[in-house]
Protein backbone atom coordinates (compact mmCIF):
# COMPACT_ATOMS: atom_id res chain seq x y z
CA UNK A 1 0.00 0.00 0.00
CA UNK A 2 2.79 2.42 0.92
CA UNK A 3 4.59 1.63 -2.35
CA UNK A 4 1.40 2.33 -4.29
CA UNK A 5 0.88 5.69 -2.61
CA UNK A 6 4.52 6.61 -3.11
CA UNK A 7 4.38 5.64 -6.77
CA UNK A 8 1.23 7.69 -7.29
CA UNK A 9 2.85 10.67 -5.57
CA UNK A 10 5.92 10.40 -7.80
CA UNK A 11 3.72 10.11 -10.89
CA UNK A 12 1.75 13.21 -9.87
CA UNK A 13 4.98 15.13 -9.23
CA UNK A 14 6.32 14.05 -12.64
CA UNK A 15 3.32 15.18 -14.65
CA UNK A 16 2.96 18.37 -12.61
CA UNK A 17 6.57 19.21 -13.43
CA UNK A 18 5.82 18.73 -17.11
CA UNK A 19 2.39 20.25 -17.57
CA UNK A 20 2.33 23.19 -15.17
CA UNK A 21 5.13 24.94 -17.12
CA UNK A 22 3.65 23.94 -20.51
CA UNK A 23 0.23 25.32 -19.63
CA UNK A 24 1.89 28.51 -18.42
CA UNK A 25 3.83 28.97 -21.65
CA UNK A 26 1.26 27.78 -24.22
CA UNK A 27 -2.26 28.13 -22.74
CA UNK A 28 -5.34 27.57 -24.87
CA UNK A 29 -7.31 29.69 -22.41
CA UNK A 30 -6.16 31.84 -19.50
CA UNK A 31 -8.43 30.17 -16.94
CA UNK A 32 -6.58 28.45 -14.12
CA UNK A 33 -7.96 25.55 -12.12
CA UNK A 34 -9.38 26.61 -8.76
CA UNK A 35 -7.51 25.34 -5.68
CA UNK A 36 -10.52 23.37 -4.42
CA UNK A 37 -10.95 21.74 -7.83
CA UNK A 38 -7.26 20.87 -7.91
CA UNK A 39 -7.47 19.26 -4.48
CA UNK A 40 -10.53 17.28 -5.59
CA UNK A 41 -8.70 15.97 -8.66
CA UNK A 42 -5.67 14.96 -6.58
CA UNK A 43 -7.87 13.25 -3.98
CA UNK A 44 -9.78 11.37 -6.69
CA UNK A 45 -6.54 10.22 -8.29
CA UNK A 46 -5.35 8.63 -5.05
CA UNK A 47 -8.79 7.19 -4.28
CA UNK A 48 -9.14 5.73 -7.78
CA UNK A 49 -5.71 4.10 -7.61
CA UNK A 50 -6.56 2.52 -4.25
CA UNK A 51 -9.93 1.25 -5.51
CA UNK A 52 -8.31 -0.24 -8.62
CA UNK A 53 -5.66 -1.93 -6.50
CA UNK A 54 -8.21 -3.33 -4.04
CA UNK A 55 -10.90 -4.43 -6.50
CA UNK A 56 -9.68 -4.26 -10.07
CA UNK A 57 -6.33 -5.95 -9.52
CA UNK A 58 -7.75 -9.12 -7.93
CA UNK A 59 -10.40 -9.43 -10.66
CA UNK A 60 -7.82 -9.15 -13.47
CA UNK A 61 -5.50 -11.55 -11.62
CA UNK A 62 -8.32 -14.07 -11.33
CA UNK A 63 -9.00 -13.82 -15.06
CA UNK A 64 -5.30 -14.20 -15.83
CA UNK A 65 -5.22 -17.38 -13.73
CA UNK A 66 -7.72 -18.96 -16.13
CA UNK A 67 -4.96 -19.38 -18.71
CA UNK A 68 -1.39 -20.67 -18.45
CA UNK A 69 1.15 -18.01 -17.54
CA UNK A 70 3.58 -16.92 -20.26
CA UNK A 71 7.16 -16.55 -19.12
CA UNK A 72 8.16 -14.50 -22.14
CA UNK A 73 5.27 -12.92 -24.08
CA UNK A 74 6.28 -12.19 -27.66
CA UNK A 75 6.39 -8.69 -29.10
CA UNK A 76 3.41 -9.40 -31.36
CA UNK A 77 1.35 -10.55 -28.38
CA UNK A 78 2.14 -7.38 -26.44
CA UNK A 79 1.34 -5.25 -29.51
CA UNK A 80 -1.97 -7.11 -29.91
CA UNK A 81 -2.79 -6.56 -26.25
CA UNK A 82 -2.13 -2.81 -26.57
CA UNK A 83 -4.28 -2.56 -29.71
CA UNK A 84 -7.13 -4.51 -28.14
CA UNK A 85 -6.84 -2.41 -24.99
CA UNK A 86 -7.29 0.71 -27.12
CA UNK A 87 -10.36 -0.78 -28.81
CA UNK A 88 -11.80 -1.84 -25.44
CA UNK A 89 -11.09 1.64 -24.06
CA UNK A 90 -12.98 3.20 -26.97
CA UNK A 91 -16.07 1.09 -26.35
CA UNK A 92 -15.89 1.51 -22.58
CA UNK A 93 -15.78 5.28 -23.05
CA UNK A 94 -18.62 5.19 -25.55
CA UNK A 95 -20.78 3.09 -23.23
CA UNK A 96 -20.14 5.55 -20.41
CA UNK A 97 -21.86 8.17 -22.55
CA UNK A 98 -24.66 5.98 -23.89
CA UNK A 99 -25.80 4.08 -20.78
CA UNK A 100 -27.56 6.46 -18.35
CA UNK A 101 -26.47 4.61 -15.21
CA UNK A 102 -22.83 4.68 -16.34
CA UNK A 103 -23.11 8.31 -17.40
CA UNK A 104 -23.98 9.26 -13.81
CA UNK A 105 -20.43 8.27 -12.87
CA UNK A 106 -18.68 9.48 -16.01
CA UNK A 107 -20.40 12.89 -15.78
CA UNK A 108 -18.01 13.69 -12.91
CA UNK A 109 -15.23 13.81 -15.49
CA UNK A 110 -17.20 16.25 -17.65
CA UNK A 111 -18.04 18.59 -14.78
CA UNK A 112 -15.20 21.17 -14.92
CA UNK A 113 -15.67 24.47 -16.68
CA UNK A 114 -12.23 24.49 -18.32
CA UNK A 115 -9.91 21.64 -19.17
CA UNK A 116 -6.47 21.46 -17.57
CA UNK A 117 -3.97 18.64 -17.19
CA UNK A 118 -5.22 17.88 -13.69
CA UNK A 119 -8.81 17.41 -14.85
CA UNK A 120 -7.69 14.20 -16.56
CA UNK A 121 -7.85 12.63 -13.10
CA UNK A 122 -11.28 13.93 -12.09
CA UNK A 123 -12.92 10.50 -12.32
CA UNK A 124 -15.51 8.81 -10.17
CA UNK A 125 -14.00 5.65 -8.62
CA UNK A 126 -16.58 3.41 -10.32
CA UNK A 127 -15.87 5.07 -13.68
CA UNK A 128 -12.15 4.53 -13.13
CA UNK A 129 -12.65 0.92 -12.02
CA UNK A 130 -14.96 -0.11 -14.86
CA UNK A 131 -12.76 1.51 -17.50
CA UNK A 132 -9.63 -0.01 -15.98
CA UNK A 133 -11.14 -3.50 -15.91
CA UNK A 134 -12.27 -3.33 -19.53
CA UNK A 135 -8.94 -1.96 -20.76
CA UNK A 136 -7.03 -4.51 -18.70
CA UNK A 137 -9.06 -7.46 -19.96
CA UNK A 138 -7.00 -8.19 -23.12
CA UNK A 139 -3.76 -8.37 -21.13
CA UNK A 140 -5.32 -10.67 -18.54
CA UNK A 141 -6.68 -13.04 -21.18
CA UNK A 142 -3.76 -12.99 -23.62
CA UNK A 143 -0.95 -13.41 -21.14
CA UNK A 144 0.74 -10.01 -21.19
CA UNK A 145 0.79 -8.83 -17.59
CA UNK A 146 1.08 -5.28 -16.29
CA UNK A 147 4.74 -5.96 -15.60
CA UNK A 148 5.29 -6.86 -19.26
CA UNK A 149 3.84 -3.56 -20.50
CA UNK A 150 4.40 -1.40 -17.43
CA UNK A 151 6.42 1.27 -19.22
CA UNK A 152 3.79 1.58 -21.94
CA UNK A 153 1.01 1.84 -19.34
CA UNK A 154 2.88 4.69 -17.65
CA UNK A 155 3.33 6.48 -20.97
CA UNK A 156 -0.39 6.07 -21.70
CA UNK A 157 -1.23 7.70 -18.38
CA UNK A 158 1.05 10.63 -19.20
CA UNK A 159 -0.63 10.81 -22.61
CA UNK A 160 -4.06 10.92 -20.98
CA UNK A 161 -2.85 13.93 -19.01
CA UNK A 162 -1.57 15.52 -22.24
CA UNK A 163 -4.98 15.09 -23.93
CA UNK A 164 -6.68 17.14 -21.21
CA UNK A 165 -4.00 19.81 -20.92
CA UNK A 166 -4.84 23.45 -21.47
CA UNK A 167 -2.53 23.78 -24.48
CA UNK A 168 -3.12 25.72 -27.66
CA UNK A 169 -1.07 23.32 -29.78
CA UNK A 170 -3.09 22.10 -32.76
CA UNK A 171 -0.64 19.49 -34.15
CA UNK A 172 -2.78 19.26 -37.29
CA UNK A 173 -0.42 16.88 -39.07
CA UNK A 174 -0.80 14.34 -36.24
CA UNK A 175 -4.57 14.50 -35.79
CA UNK A 176 -5.48 11.91 -38.46
CA UNK A 177 -3.32 9.35 -36.65
CA UNK A 178 -2.95 10.29 -32.98
CA UNK A 179 -5.39 11.98 -30.60
CA UNK A 180 -4.29 15.48 -29.55
CA UNK A 181 -5.51 18.02 -26.96
CA UNK A 182 -7.50 19.87 -29.61
CA UNK A 183 -9.04 16.61 -30.82
CA UNK A 184 -10.07 15.56 -27.31
CA UNK A 185 -11.17 19.08 -26.36
CA UNK A 186 -14.00 18.78 -28.88
CA UNK A 187 -15.29 15.79 -26.92
CA UNK A 188 -15.43 18.12 -23.89
CA UNK A 189 -17.02 21.09 -25.67
CA UNK A 190 -20.21 22.95 -24.74
CA UNK A 191 -22.11 21.30 -27.60
CA UNK A 192 -23.97 18.23 -26.24
CA UNK A 193 -23.55 16.59 -29.64
CA UNK A 194 -19.78 16.53 -29.08
CA UNK A 195 -20.25 14.29 -26.05
CA UNK A 196 -20.89 11.54 -28.61
CA UNK A 197 -17.79 12.24 -30.67
CA UNK A 198 -14.05 11.61 -30.41
CA UNK A 199 -14.06 8.80 -27.85
CA UNK A 200 -10.66 7.39 -28.82
CA UNK A 201 -7.88 7.73 -26.29
CA UNK A 202 -5.03 7.47 -28.78
CA UNK A 203 -6.23 6.31 -32.22
CA UNK A 204 -8.74 8.55 -34.05
CA UNK A 205 -9.00 5.75 -36.62
CA UNK A 206 -11.41 4.05 -34.20
CA UNK A 207 -13.70 7.08 -34.26
CA UNK A 208 -13.58 7.08 -38.05
CA UNK A 209 -14.25 3.35 -38.19
CA UNK A 210 -17.24 3.54 -35.83
CA UNK A 211 -18.55 6.87 -37.15
CA UNK A 212 -17.98 9.01 -34.08
CA UNK A 213 -15.22 11.17 -35.52
CA UNK A 214 -15.34 14.97 -35.61
CA UNK A 215 -12.47 17.27 -36.61
CA UNK A 216 -10.73 19.22 -33.89
CA UNK A 217 -11.73 22.82 -33.34
CA UNK A 218 -9.22 25.50 -34.12
CA UNK A 219 -7.28 26.70 -31.07
CA UNK A 220 -9.38 28.95 -28.89
CA UNK A 221 -11.47 28.83 -25.75
CA UNK A 222 -12.81 25.34 -25.16
CA UNK A 223 -14.45 23.80 -22.17
CA UNK A 224 -15.95 20.51 -21.09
Amino acid sequence: MLDLLLGTTLFLALIAGIFIPLEGWFPRTHSAIAPRAALLCVALLFLDVLVMEALGGPILDALADLRPALTDPSAWRIALVLLLAEVCGYWAHRLMHRVPRLWRYHAVHHAPTHLTWLEAWRQHPLDFLIHGLIVGLPGALLGASLADIGAVVLLRKVYTTFLHANLRWRLTWLEPWIATPAYHARHHSHDPRDYRRNFAGMLPLLDRLFRTHAPAHSPGPTSP
